[in-house]
């Protein structure tokens, strides 16, 4: 016998929800089923009362949820993870679109599920890779974000603690004592007492050697990334010199 499916397990079924056929097709079968019943039509109302919920209008430009602390001097928030090698095939340039739509989604900027919704919005101001294209794409969106040059250690834990992710730009080629390259973005989204969490939109890095232990197909999903080897790659010219992107008002 089929078992019943339940609320939260209903409710993740919709948070996976990209527009995808399968998923459109799936939808399609829903609303004949619910059609089919008794009662149905009052269900598919639009005013009924889970549609006029549902349709409610809400800017929560703020920490969805606070820092969970799992231990001591921890911090971790709940950003989704999106994958850059999923967005075709210049995806591979897509790390600070990635990053940047990582937190804007946990924030709950509306229109933004993934970093292809956030990807749209940038290309329409420039390059990808360019900052000034992201400025004006988050200007669009009338959402926080703003990129710095001057970023530390502490500055990075006081946004965390206040619930806020970050995006730091860091130099992901060549060793960890002599870092360089054009540069990699990495989503923030917590610490502990001997590293970063991070979401890593590319894969796993090699913070020692440099370049990548693993690539794509969700390897860079909730990373620890020690302070000793990454903040050589991310403070290059000193304690105040990161390159961040941050997303308090």
């Amino acid at each position: 016998m089929a078992e019943p499916m339940g609320v939260e397990r209903f409710i993740d079924r919709w948070q996976n929800y990209r527009a995808q056929p399968q998923q459109v097709a799936a939808i399609k079968l829903l609303h004949a089923a619910i059609a089919s019943l008794e009662g149905g039509q009052v269900i598919l109302d639009g005013q009924a009362p889970w549609a006029r919920e549902f349709s409610k209008t809400t800017t929560p430009l703020k920490p969805k949820t606070l820092p969970l602390q799992p231990g001591a001097g921890t911090v971790a928030l709940a950003l989704p993870f999106f994958d850059q090698t999923n967005d075709g095939p210049d995806g591979w340039r897509h790390c600070q679109c990635s990053s940047i739509a990582m937190n804007l989604a946990y924030l709950g900027v509306p229109g933004i599920k993934d970093d292809l919704d956030y990807l749209k919005v940038v290309q329409r101001h420039g390059d990808t890779t360019q900052q000034p294209a992201h400025a004006a794409a988050l200007k669009e969106l009338k959402a926080p974000g703003r990129f710095i040059t001057s970023c530390s250690v502490e500055r990075t834990k006081a946004e965390l603690d206040q619930g806020f992710g970050l995006a730091f730009g860091i130099l992901h080629h060549g060793p960890v004592t002599a870092p360089n390259g054009g540069g990699h973005y990495i989503a923030i989204r917590g610490y502990d007492a001997s590293g970063w969490l991070v979401h890593d939109p590319y894969g796993e890095l090699d913070l020692v050697h440099g370049g990548w232990a693993r690539q794509g197909q969700g390897a860079g999903r909730n990373q620890h990334y020690s302070f000793a080897n990454t903040n050589p790659r991310w403070l290059p010219e000193g304690a105040s010199s990161g390159w961040a992107w941050i997303f308090s008002r």
